[in-house]
C-alpha cells in the first residue's frame, strides 16, 4: 500500500505536497522543479489462501519481488496570487515475470489561486481518500483491505478537483468524467458486470481541524452507469495526534443498484481502525478492518474482510527503511449473487492469504 508519510500531520488536501525525499532539481525565477523516486524489495510469506475452492485466485506471493517509482513535480509562479503546477509518477515492476510492467500513477495538472483556492486535472486521488480515507492508510506493506472496491480507494483517471480552506475547514470537490470500462486506474471493477461504462461521478469533502490534534472527517461520491446503475459512497472519520501517537477511524460505506427490476442492491460497510507510534527510529502500528456485505442482489449477507495487521517499521536513514508485517485475514468467501446482472465489485476475500508475513526494505531518493 502508498503509506502515508507520518509527521502525524496527515494534509487534507495533497495538491502540490513534495514527497518527504524530493530533490529538487532547480528553484529559480518562480519556477521549481522536483525529482523523486524510490526502489523497494518485499519478500512474502502468502501463508494458508483463505479460499474454500480451487477456482479461486489470491494476490499473496511466497516469494521476493521487486518495483521502483520515479516522480516529477513542478510549478511556476505566474503572479502574486497565481501559480501553475504539474505532477508525473510512474512505477515498474522489477521481475521479468511481471513482463516489467510500468504503469502511470500520477499525471495531473492544475492552477493554484491562492485564496481562491485550486483546481486540478488528471489522473489523481479522489477527495473520499484524499480527505477521508487516506487517515487510515499508515501501512507500508497492506491496509485498507476493508475499503477494497470502493469508490475513492485507490486513484481514478479523468478527475477535475477544487479544493480551499475556510479557516478550520478544509473543502474538496470533484467531477469525474465518462469512463468507459468503470475501473479505477488499478483496475478495480467499480461497475457492474454487464453495463460497466460510468458515465460521470461527483465526489465531495471536508475536513475540520478542532485545533487540539484532532480532524473530523466526511465524504460523499456518486456513480451512474448505463442502463439506471448507481452507486452512492459516503463516510465519516476521525484522526488524532498527540506528541508520538497517532490514531484514525474511517466507515466507508456504499449503496449500489444495478438497475434491474428486482434483486438489485448490493450494500457494503467497511470500517478501520488504526494506530502507531514512534520510539526514536522504530515506529510501531497496528489495525483492524471489516467488510461487510448484505442487499438483495446477494443470497446472503457475509464479512468479506476481517482483518489485522501489525508492523514494525525502522528507519535506517532520512531515506532508507525497513518494515516487518504481519497480516491475518478471517473474512468469509461467498461470491454467490442473487442477480445475474449484479455488480461486480472485486471480492476482497479472494485477495488475502489467512496468514501472511513481509519483510521489505525501501531507499527514496
Amino acid at each position: 500500500m502508498k503509506r502515508t508519510i507520518l509527521a502525524f500531520a496527515i494534509p487534507a488536501v495533497t495538491g502540490m505536497v513534495a514527497p518527504a525525499y524530493a530533490a529538487n532539481v532547480y528553484n529559480t525565477g518562480g519556477q521549481t522543479l522536483d525529482v523523486y523516486g524510490r526502489v523497494e524489495i518485499d519478500a512474502t510469506n502468502a501463508g494458508g489462501n483463505n479460499s474454500d475452492s480451487d477456482k479461486y485466485t489470491t494476490d499473496t506471493q511466497g516469494d521476493m519481488t521487486s518495483s521502483a517509482r520515479l516522480g516529477l513535480k513542478g510549478s511556476t509562479q505566474i503572479n502574486e496570487d497565481v501559480s501553475i503546477f504539474g505532477k508525473a509518477e510512474w512505477q515498474v515492476a522489477g521481475e521479468t515475470s511481471d513482463d516489467n510492467k510500468f504503469t502511470t500513477r500520477y499525471m495531473y495538472l492544475g492552477a493554484d489561486f491562492g485564496e481562491d483556492g485550486s483546481v486540478s486535472f488528471g489522473q489523481q486521488y479522489t477527495p473520499v481518500y484524499t480527505s477521508l480515507v487516506s487517515t487510515i492508510d499508515i501501512f507500508d506493506q497492506w491496509g485498507m483491505e476493508a475499503q477494497g472496491g470502493l469508490y475513492g480507494e485507490s486513484r481514478q483517471s479523468g478527475l477535475a478537483i477544487y479544493s480551499n480552506h475556510y479557516g478550520p475547514v478544509t473543502v474538496q470537490a470533484s467531477y469525474q468524467f465518462h469512463n468507459e470500462d468503470g475501473t479505477d486506474v488499478t483496475g478495480t471493477n467499480v461497475g457492474e458486470t454487464e453495463n460497466d461504462v460510468q458515465n460521470n461521478a461527483y465526489s465531495a469533502a471536508a475536513v475540520y481541524d478542532t485545533g487540539i490534534g484532532l480532524n473530523l472527517r466526511a465524504a460523499f461520491a456518486n456513480q451512474t452507469f448505463e442502463n439506471d446503475a448507481k452507486i452512492n459512497t459516503y463516510g465519516a472519520g476521525a484522526d488524532y495526534a498527540v506528541g508520538n501517537l497517532y490514531m484514525a477511524f474511517v466507515y466507508l460505506g456504499a449503496r449500489a443498484d444495478n438497475g434491474a427490476s428486482s434483486n438489485s442492491e448490493t450494500n457494503i460497510d467497511s470500517y478501520d481502525l488504526v494506530g502507531a507510534y514512534n520510539i526514536n527510529q522504530y515506529r510501531l502500528y497496528t489495525g483492524y478492518g471489516v467488510q461487510r456485505r448484505s442487499g438483495s442482489a446477494l443470497t446472503d449477507a457475509y464479512e468479506a474482510v476481517s482483518s489485522y495487521k501489525l508492523g514494525v517499521e525502522y528507519n535506517i536513514t532520512s531515506n532508507a527503511l525497513t518494515w516487518v508485517e504481519y497480516r491475518h485475514n478471517n473474512g468469509d468467501l461467498d461470491t454467490n449473487y442473487a442477480s445475474s446482472s449484479d455488480f461486480n465489485y472485486d471480492d476482497a476475500s479472494q485477495h488475502l492469504g489467512t496468514n501472511e508475513i513481509a519483510v521489505s526494505a525501501q531507499y527514496n531518493f
